[in-house]
C-alpha cells in the first residue's frame, strides 16, 4: 500500500499542470472559428456576386433604353424595318449577357390640346404593341411634367428576365426594366411608316 501510495503521488501532483496547459491550448481555436465564419463568408460572396452581375445588367438595360428612344427621336420618320434594325442592337448592348426572354416597346405618344395622352403608334419586340386600348394606360406610364399640349413624347421600354448564376434557387427569376423618355428632336410628331415610307401615321 505504501508503494501504490507512493508511486501515484507524483501523478497527482501533475494534474494541476496539465489543467493548466490544456486552458492555455489554442492550436484548434483557429479552427473552429473559421468553420463557424465560413457560411458567412460564403453568404457575402455569393451576394456580392449577385448584386455585381443584376447592377451590370441593369444598367446595360439602361444604355439599351436610352440607345433605341435615342434613335428614334432624332429620325423625322422611321420605317418598320427602321425600328427593327433598332431592335436589333441590343445583342451588343447586353453583352455578354444573352438577349432571351428581352422585351422592348418603342411608343410614340401624343399630347392633345389639353395635354391627355394617346397613343400614336408602337412597335415591340417579344411582347406586343400599344394601342388605342391602351390610351387610359398613357395616363400612368408619361409623367405629368411631359404632357405638355400638342406635343409628342417617345417612350423607350425593356424588360429583362434576370435569373442570378448562383443563387438562382433562393431569389428565382427577377424581371429588371427600365423607361426612358424623349421629346423629337427634328420634328413636332415622328411617323411611323411602312417599308416604302407609306401609310404613314404619327
Amino acid at each position: 500500500m505504501a508503494r501504490s501510495s507512493y508511486s501515484l503521488a507524483p501523478r497527482m501532483l501533475r494534474w494541476p499542470r496539465l489543467c493548466k496547459l490544456l486552458t492555455r491550448a489554442e492550436s484548434g481555436m483557429a479552427a473552429v472559428e473559421f468553420s463557424l465564419i465560413l457560411p458567412v463568408l460564403i453568404l457575402l460572396w455569393i451576394g456580392g456576386v449577385e448584386v455585381t452581375q443584376a447592377l451590370s445588367v441593369d444598367r446595360r438595360l439602361n444604355n439599351l433604353s436610352s440607345s433605341i428612344g435615342d434613335l428614334v427621336a432624332r429620325s423625322k420618320l422611321v420605317t418598320y424595318d427602321d425600328v427593327t434594325s433598332i431592335f436589333n442592337i441590343a445583342t451588343g448592348a447586353l453583352f455578354p449577357y444573352a438577349t432571351t426572354g428581352l422585351q422592348m416597346r418603342i411608343t410614340a405618344v401624343d399630347m392633345n390640346g389639353t395635354g391627355t395622352p394617346s397613343v400614336a403608334w408602337s412597335r415591340a419586340s417579344g411582347t406586343t404593341a400599344y394601342t388605342s386600348s391602351n390610351n387610359a394606360l398613357m395616363l400612368t406610364l408619361v409623367p405629368s411634367a411631359l404632357r405638355v399640349a400638342n406635343t409628342q413624347v417617345i417612350v423607350a421600354q425593356v424588360f429583362y428576365p434576370y435569373t442570378p448564376a448562383v443563387g438562382k434557387v433562393i431569389t428565382g427569376t427577377r424581371t429588371l426594366n427600365d423607361i426612358m423618355y424623349f421629346v423629337p428632336r427634328l420634328v413636332n410628331n415622328i411617323q411611323l411608316c411602312d417599308n416604302n415610307k407609306q401609310n404613314c401615321v404619327s
